[in-house]
């Protein structure tokens, strides 16, 4: 037994005398001038330790360091790169003698960072290691002389196994600053710990930090446990739960949250997120959960079953309030940079659209589509359809529109749409949708196909079924001069009118089974500009229709009536006059339509006209010629045989809401003198029954043509 305790006294007598030779001989601040030559020949860089470098002996051999700075070259706004408070790190001595080796805890205290790009591109990050790699650059032995090798580690060496009791840093500091994009980010605190490590067995990690990007200033915490593997070729991470928030004097994300079970490259993790909080006139609160998956090689990234649901408020909303919700399936290719969804189902309160996409990174992004929906309803869904019946019709310079909320806004009508997007995408896709109401029209089985390339939208293919009929169409909108320019062609067959015009602009002015032909174009897609610059064509081919609003035959009679000095006999009959044709052309330009064509054919009436209406005030000047031409009761008025191929010319004036129709009594009396030779013998037959001899006197006469003069000119 006092054998055992005299080896014990002497282990410990040489440790101490050890210990003492150490700190007697061995002055590790001796150190500083060669540890500043080997980071200057790895770097390039200067490495000042202004504190003292000390031993540690307990728990085990270490050092402590003082302050130490890493400088930055000349010309950057802070001398230092790195600069280090104080740090602390020990190794335990009889571990290495079994090729192990046990660092003890890692300290590093009041660490700053800082990473600066000046307004010339010149990084303080640019030429780390040149100067390493001109140095250690080998060269070719010229000499006969064979080179020494190192001996190489045979199979039964025993390979060094390494386990670090933890990491710690305290009150770290950063700031990436990039002059020449004008941001900055400023980490004011940063802690992180890190409990033992050792690889091949798991350990727990947790960190927090603040600090501001430009006006937002964030938050963040969060705490995993990681597993590196045993040949540091590989890691895992599981049980990840992120806390964060950001705000700055528009935004506030109050919170955001992300958890993560177990990640391992080349397997799946499930992930579940959560994002809270307001942005300008929008408030969200939004949860999700999803599979990732990436490969082993790292360049694709896997999203199945993404699921994501969003309650939406604000005022930016076509609704006060929305429910937004999404279902995909997404990859993402690193060395393409191609995100591709293979399959999307979204909803947007009852709004439900399905397909696929794709987005390929690069200067201008490509980005491809194809999407469908059953049934889209845009009336109901923004709250239009209750009041498309009290449009609005004030002819201003600037107009009133309703807004989301239900406010009102000043639109100007001289105003451009800002197409400056269109410059700067690569788009292409197909919508098909199998009914669509909007603007209270109702189509169906809608296509179409459409592409957004260098600055020009087309509108390769627009195809629906119509009110019993058909539409198609193609467009362009060049965005590339100082004001867009625009083409559109539009092909319209078999609509039922009157349905259309009903819904579409609470007009029953016209019915029939129409065919439409457009073609304009114009330059500038304000409405003003629209109205002054559009040119081109519009052909019309109505049949089997009526024109509502007005009775031509009642006119005719009432005309009749009228030549013959009496009251046409009154029958109830509707305002409307029946054609089994409609044609006409209207040549557009220069603020004007106008047409030379205008036909109207029916059993008993034929109907030409021609005039011009104003596209900016929307004033009409038509007049419409109307021949009774065949022999006929007409539309269940009286018999009017007698006055078979008579010429009747009726005035169309107002505007286009408010149209009226009149009877040009002076036209109808210069296209048919002998009228004014019947309306006079009538009017000499009654003077003579009403005065008798005293009708002959040249007095009453000479009044009595007077008003007869002005009746018909």
């Amino acid at each position: 037994m006092k054998k055992l305790l005299y080896v014990l006294l002497a282990i410990v007598l040489v440790i101490v005398v050890g210990i003492g030779a150490l700190l007697a001989l061995v002055d590790p601040n001796q150190f500083k001038p060669l540890l500043s030559e080997q980071v200057k020949k790895a770097t390039g860089r200067d490495l000042v330790i202004n504190g003292d470098i000390s031993w540690r002996f307990f728990p085990s051999i270490g050092f402590s360091l003082g302050e130490t700075e890493f400088k930055n070259p000349q010309g950057f706004a802070e001398a230092d790169l790195v600069k280090l408070g104080s740090a602390e790190l020990s190794v335990s001595v009889m571990p290495l003698f079994s090729q192990h080796l046990e660092i003890g805890s890692i300290s590093l205290n009041d660490a700053r960072v800082f990473i600066q790009t000046r307004k010339d591109g010149v990084s303080n990050l640019d030429g780390l290691g040149e100067q390493a790699a001109v140095e250690g650059t080998v060269t070719e032995n010229t000499n006969s002389e064979p080179v020494t090798q190192l001996p190489v580690e045979s199979e039964a060496t025993q390979p060094w196994t390494i386990s670090l009791a933890g990491v710690e840093v305290m009150n770290a500091s950063a700031e990436l600053r990039d002059d020449k994009a004008g941001t900055a980010t400023t980490i004011d605190s940063l802690n992180f710990k890190l409990d033992t490590f050792s690889p091949g067995e798991w350990t727990q990690a947790n960190f927090d930090i603040t600090g501001k990007n430009a006006e937002l200033s964030f938050t963040a915490k969060g705490d995993s446990q990681l597993l590196i593997a045993t040949d540091y070729k590989g890691g895992e991470l599981k049980a990840l739960n992120l806390t964060a928030s950001a705000k700055d004097s528009i935004n506030n994300i109050e919170s955001l949250t992300l958890g993560v079970d177990h990640l391992k490259v080349g397997d799946w993790a499930n992930i579940t997120f959560t994002a809270k909080g307001q942005i300008p006139e929008l408030a969200f609160d939004a949860s999700g959960a999803t599979r990732f998956k990436i490969s082993t090689d790292y360049n694709m990234a896997e999203l199945d079953k993404l699921t994501l649901s969003s309650d939406l408020k604000g005022s930016t909303l076509p609704r006060p309030e929305m429910k937004v919700g999404l279902n995909a399936d997404a990859t993402y290719d690193v060395a393409k940079g191609l995100a591709t969804l293979s399959r999307f189902e979204t909803s947007i309160d009852e709004l439900l659209l399905d397909g696929k996409g794709s987005f390929k990174s690069a200067t201008i992004p490509v980005i491809r589509f194809d999407v469908n929906s059953d049934n889209i309803d845009l009336d109901a869904f923004l709250g239009t359809a209750s009041s498309a019946s009290n449009k609005d019709t004030t002819k201003e310079e600037t107009g009133s529109v309703p807004s989301a909320g239900g406010e009102t806004s000043t639109v100007s009508k001289s105003e451009e749409p800002d197409l400056s997007a269109l410059k700067t995408l690569d788009i292409a896709g197909t919508v098909t949708l199998k009914k669509l109401k909007v603007a209270n029209a109702r189509v169906s089985d809608v296509l179409v196909d459409m592409k957004v390339q260098k600055g020009v939208l087309n509108l390769q293919r627009f195809n629906a079924k119509l009110y019993g009929g058909t539409v198609s169409a193609n467009a362009t909108v060049d965005a590339n001069g100082k004001l867009p320019k625009y083409q559109v062609t539009k092909h319209i067959k078999g609509v039922d009118v009157h349905a259309l015009l009903k819904d579409v602009a609470q007009n029953e002015t016209l019915a029939g089974t129409g065919n439409i032909d457009v073609k304009l174009s114009g330059t500038g897609l304000a409405e003003k500009r629209i109205r002054e610059n559009v040119a081109g064509s519009i052909a019309i081919n109505f049949a089997d229709g009526a024109i509502y609003g007005v009775n031509i035959p009642e006119m005719i009679r009432e005309a009749k009536a009228t030549l013959k000095g009496k009251k046409a006999e009154y029958v109830k009959e509707e305002k409307k006059t029946d054609f089994s044709a409609l044609k006409a052309t209207f040549k557009i330009g220069k603020s004007v339509a106008s047409s030379t064509n205008i036909h109207l054919a029916s059993p008993l009436l034929r109907i030409d006209g021609k005039g011009n209406t104003n596209l900016v005030s929307e004033r009409l000047d038509f007049i419409i010629s109307t021949s009774v031409v065949a022999s006929s009761k007409g539309q269940g008025g009286k018999d009017i045989d007698d006055i078979a191929d008579l010429t009747v010319p009726v005035n169309v004036k107002g505007d286009w809401t408010k149209p009226t129709f009149a009877l040009d009594l002076k036209e109808l009396f210069k296209q048919n003198n002998e009228l004014e030779e019947k309306a006079k013998k009538e009017i000499d037959r009654g003077l003579e029954k009403l005065l008798g001899d005293k009708s002959k006197d040249d007095n009453i006469k000479n009044a009595a043509d007077k008003l007869l003069k002005g009746l018909f000119n």
